[in-house]
């Protein structure tokens, strides 16, 4: 009988929507799992529910507490080791409610399986991406969800979330460089809800070469390990759908420092880049360690000539879902 189980994931970049609403489908997104930023928690049996922050990262308790609430157990400690930083863009409640949900899971042999436990926390209203990419990694496209009437509602069970209609690996030399700039931070859950929970249609022209740009250029090159073309047809899919999202955000893309660190990665020899979510997380798309280094080497010089602070990553695609360890 185990006492302990550490659980690992990480982040996921949301590269877009290919539709918004059609008829009685809301959404259908584009994402990948990233190595970096990760989550690690440690989840241990106790005789009263504890919790340990150790990262930097404040005002995790909160959800913490709510997932173990949400799966109605009360005698469990959770210390949260490595989390992802909130509100930018990069899926850090789905990855920290899933990964607690799951250790919790395993630790009682309560036998839920990720999506139980995605519709039993109320994951994947909007986006199945993070649920997708926790379950199995790599790149990922979801089904969107399926609406009766005008609203979108979280999910209560599996049937309702966003399903997987495509998942690849990456090849192991694509590298994303992810540039966060600090002092800038995107929507939350409560935000995003007042926009996203009754959707308005896109413009048609747009929605046509939106769907035409993933089915026709995204797609295929992916299929082909051409980083070239799909860095374009991304970099197109990011235009358009921040072109529906501008009157929301204020532009293309959420602020001005997210707009020049695009910018500059396509200046500097990136493939392709965007703005994950509503940011402020901008990423570039790279093919060999090497040339990534040397991307982010000189974006970072430009944004700290124009006296932007960010963190800075260089990452691989995460080809495989969240890690258990037993002890």
């Amino acid at each position: 009988m185990h006492s302990k189980v550490i659980v690992e994931s990480s982040a996921r970049l949301h590269l877009g929507f290919y539709n918004i609403i059609s008829k009685n489908v809301a959404y259908g997104s584009l994402g990948v799992a990233i190595s970096e930023p990760r989550v690690v928690v440690s989840i241990l049996k106790s005789k009263e529910t504890a919790m340990v922050n150790n990262t930097s990262i404040k005002q995790l308790e909160k959800t913490v507490l709510k997932t173990i609430n949400m799966l109605k157990l009360n005698k469990v400690k959770v210390i949260v080791e490595k989390s992802i930083p909130r509100h930018v863009g990069l899926g850090s409640t789905t990855q920290l409610m899933l990964s607690i949900g799951y250790g919790i899971s395993s630790l009682y042999k309560l036998n839920y399986s990720i999506r139980e436990l995605a519709a039993r926390l109320k994951r994947g209203t909007v986006s199945g991406i993070g649920i997708a990419t926790f379950e199995k990694g790599g790149f990922v496209i979801d089904s969107g969800r399926i609406v009766s009437g005008k609203i979108v509602k979280p999910p209560t069970k599996v049937e309702e979330l966003p399903q997987i209609i495509y998942r690849k690996s990456i090849p192991k030399n694509w590298f994303f460089t992810v540039i966060i700039p600090k002092g800038v931070r995107g929507l939350t859950e409560r935000e995003e809800k007042e926009i996203l929970s009754i959707p308005e249609p896109m413009d048609r022209n747009l929605e046509r070469e939106l769907r035409e740009t993933v089915l026709m250029h995204l797609l295929p090159s992916l299929a082909r390990a051409d980083i070239e073309e799909f860095g374009k047809a991304l970099t197109k899919v990011q235009i358009l759908v921040g072109t529906y999202f501008a009157k929301y955000q204020g532009g293309i893309f959420c602020c001005e420092e997210t707009e020049y660190a695009i910018n500059s990665m396509l200046r500097h020899g990136a493939y392709g880049a965007g703005q994950s979510s509503w940011g402020p997380t901008a990423y570039g798309i790279v093919l060999g360690l090497r040339r990534a280094k040397d991307v982010l080497r000189k974006v970072k010089k430009d944004m700290e000539r124009k006296g932007y602070e960010a963190e800075y990553y260089i990452v691989n695609v995460r080809n495989k879902g969240a890690k258990i360890i037993y002890s």
